[in-house]
């Protein structure tokens, strides 16, 4: 087969129809426009997860730590040692305890014998406050421990940022 032969064989193919660069171009600007919106939703839905949990975890401590320390007070038998930052009781089985911050972390002792604010359990860490005030039977502040017949508590916890501050007022049961 010759040369001219082939050509008329040949069709002329016209291009087929599809999207222009420019038509590409804009499409891929749209695209991009509606991925950056949905990236934008993604990091505030993350973002906001991450602050919610932060400040629920931090609302847990103090609540568990405030719960554990108001209700072995609620039915103690007497204060023993009434100071603005630490309590020392008798509770309802006659065993001392104590609850006090050391180094941001609020510890617990309870056992038979008496002893200084040290050593214990650890309760929560992240503490920045604790205090107390104590009352008489005349709702009169008082600084005598033997005295006291009700306790009102608060208690901070900050972590990450983040504080809660709880309190309670508990009435002593035994007394």
């Amino acid at each position: 087969m010759d040369e001219t032969s082939r050509m008329r064989n040949l069709r002329v193919v016209r291009p087929s129809s599809g999207f222009t660069l420019t038509e590409t171009l804009v499409a891929i600007l749209v695209g991009l426009l509606v991925l950056a919106g949905v990236h934008r939703i993604f990091v505030a839905g993350i973002t906001t997860q991450t602050v919610t949990s932060l400040e629920t975890e931090v609302n847990r401590k103090a609540q568990v730590a405030m719960d554990d320390m108001m209700s072995r007070l609620r039915g103690s038998s007497g204060v023993a040692d009434a100071q603005p930052d630490k309590v020392w009781f008798v509770d309802q089985d006659d065993q001392n305890v104590r609850y006090w911050v050391s180094e941001g972390k609020l510890y617990r002792y309870r056992g038979e014998a008496a002893g200084s604010y040290s050593g214990g359990t650890l309760v929560a860490s992240s503490v920045s406050q604790l205090s107390f005030l104590y009352y008489d039977q005349d709702d009169q502040v008082t600084a005598d421990p033997g005295a006291v017949r009700r306790v009102f508590g608060e208690l901070e916890v900050t972590s990450a940022g983040y504080s809660a501050r709880l309190t309670s007022a508990v009435k002593l049961r035994n007394k």
